[in-house]
């Protein structure tokens, strides 16, 4: 999945983490994100973090999310941060800040040990944050969590932010984050999973049921009654609905519900959890 709009979208919510997960002194200053042309390679450098102080001391990052393994990324780093400092001269200290979903990712160089120092490099693995330790922490966890935790791992997240008073920008951030991780699934499939809004709003909902399409399906011949309710289930269950609720959507007993489910092929992961009727699902 492309997630370098993530990681800006999420340090521009919360600048401060760029600084506690490169385990620097966080200022009292605001960062933005700023795209500057490099005319030498005739590209753009997006990921540039700099300060809204003309206080020269403090520092701007330079930002690289690398999710796929890139041999040559060191010296692209390298060619990049040369131009960039001939071109613009910026009075201010450069570092860089790439992040790694996982150790195996990394492509060493020779002498990497002191390239990193001199290019002021710092390198994080997401796979490796604590957990629990911080909200920031926990939401760039998402990003590489296994599938079948990442639903429940975004409730508890929603949770917190909901009991910390957060900005709506992490709710954002959260469903954009599973939409990127679930492509196969409609942003509002997500926003169910998540209980962010009532399965009877949805718009998938009203059109398989809240206009009446499920009961006009199964009208008809009483042969092909079951059958249709039956095709009606297996697309819900690929919806991620749970078996509870397909069986009051569809009127089928849940004992045949669960083993259409359990037929369905490659079933796994979290699906929308079932609490009490439709009616009060949330």
């Amino acid at each position: 999945m492309k997630t370098d709009n993530l990681f800006y979208k999420l340090f521009q919510i919360e600048p401060s983490l760029v600084f506690d997960l490169m385990g620097l002194p966080v200022p009292n200053v605001a960062y933005q994100f700023q795209s500057l042309e490099l005319k030498e390679f005739s590209l753009r450098l997006d990921g540039l973090f700099v300060p809204d102080s003309p206080d020269s001391k403090l520092p701007l990052i330079l930002i690289e999310a690398q999710m796929q393994p890139d041999e040559r990324l060191y010296t692209r780093i390298q060619n990049e941060l040369s131009t960039y400092i001939h071109q613009y001269q910026p009075p201010n200290p450069v570092v860089v800040l790439v992040i790694y979903p996982e150790r195996t990712t990394e492509r060493p160089i020779a002498n990497l040990s002191n390239y990193l120092a001199y290019w002021g490099v710092h390198r994080i693995y997401l796979a490796e944050i604590p957990a629990q330790k911080s909200l920031g922490g926990d939401l760039l966890r998402l990003m590489v969590l296994p599938p079948a935790q990442v639903v429940a791992v975004g409730q508890d997240l929603l949770r917190r932010i909901r009991q910390d008073g957060a900005p709506d920008d992490y709710v954002e951030w959260v469903v954009e984050t599973l939409v990127r991780r679930f492509p196969q699934s409609a942003r509002s499939k997500i926003m169910e999973m998540l209980g962010l809004v009532e399965l009877k709003q949805t718009r998938f909902y009203q059109e398989v049921y809240g206009e009446g399409k499920v009961e006009g399906k199964v009208e008809g011949k009483a042969e092909g009654q079951r059958e249709e309710r039956r095709e009606i289930a297996r697309n819900l269950l690929k919806a991620n609905f749970s078996p509870e609720q397909v069986a009051q959507l569809t009127r089928l007993p849940l004992a045949e519900v669960q083993e259409l489910n359990s037929s369905q092929p490659g079933v796994a992961g979290a699906r929308i959890p079932a609490v009490g009727g439709v009616d009060d699902h949330e």
